[in-house]
């Protein structure tokens, strides 16, 4: 029988079944903890102490099961992180103590718009959610004629205060500290209100001349037109092109409208953003 010693450091891991799992630590090691992350709407100051809300206390105290003096990052859009401790175990009403806080750089250089068709819910969700990690600064629904769904004027104000939830836990997920703006509802003849007269204005066609490659982009912002499930018509087409948006071939292949948005964004972003 043989016996082998190992005189690296041990980490135990306690599993929920009662077994325990042993790794051994190549040195030198670190234990690389991540520390929650949350967005408050309030001024946040060093020193100073503050209240979390009710959906992040509950976060902290009852899913993650904090204790006292766990460390906890808040940041509230204004380009900063604030690495915080738990003072108590309220699941209501949560104090920290802000110990210090960190400027936060991680934003693109190119300044990026999504004009998505609205789509269902799930597509819609999936849509705003992805493009905010990717660093989209503004998302404008259009409500296009071949727009599969419905939405009274009740219904859009309960969708865009969702849609700016999923904004923040993206934010939350990305490092993001700026918040990037969820516009209302527009049909698509109102858009133009919402667009930046500068900006590069870009649709995918599958029949188009010119690729992104093509491109020799001078601009800091870019608008992309990704159409709903449906896609868009002929009229909707002419529409756009009055606008100034150009046809660009992205690919040979046809994508769902949840994974068209995200899929140029991060194109964009290695090209000319965040490289």
């Amino acid at each position: 029988m043989s016996v082998w010693v190992s005189s690296y450091p041990i980490l135990v891991l306690h599993l929920k079944s009662g077994q325990q799992l042993q790794c051994y630590l190549e040195e030198p090691f670190s234990l690389i903890v991540r520390i929650t992350r949350l967005f408050q709407a309030n001024n946040l100051s060093c020193g100073n102490t503050a209240q979390l809300d009710a959906d992040a206390s509950n976060h902290i105290i009852r899913v993650l099961r904090s204790k006292v003096d766990s460390p906890v990052i808040l940041f509230n859009g204004d380009g900063f992180d604030y690495l915080c401790r738990t003072q108590d175990t309220n699941a209501k009403k949560t104090t920290v103590l802000i110990e210090s806080k960190s400027e936060v750089n991680n934003e693109s250089n190119l300044s990026i718009t999504l004009i998505q068709g609205l789509s269902r819910n799930d597509r819609m969700e999936a849509s705003i959610q992805k493009s905010v990690e990717l660093g989209v600064n503004k998302v404008i629904p259009a409500l296009c004629q071949r727009s599969n769904t419905k939405i009274s004027p009740a219904q859009q104000v309960k969708k865009l205060a969702y849609w700016r939830k999923i904004t923040i836990s993206a934010c939350e997920q990305s490092g993001r500290c700026d918040i990037p703006e969820i516009k209302t509802i527009k049909s698509l003849n109102n858009i133009q209100a919402e667009l930046d007269p500068t900006a590069l204005k870009i649709i995918l066609d599958p029949d188009a001349d010119h690729s992104l490659k093509d491109i020799d982009l001078k601009k800091r912002s870019v608008e992309i037109f990704i159409g709903p499930e449906g896609g868009i018509n002929s009229e909707e087409l002419q529409q756009l092109a009055a606008m100034g948006f150009n046809n660009i071939r992205f690919g040979p292949r046809i994508l769902r409208t949840e994974t068209a948005g995200p899929a140029v964004i991060s194109a964009l972003q290695v090209l000319w953003g965040d490289c």
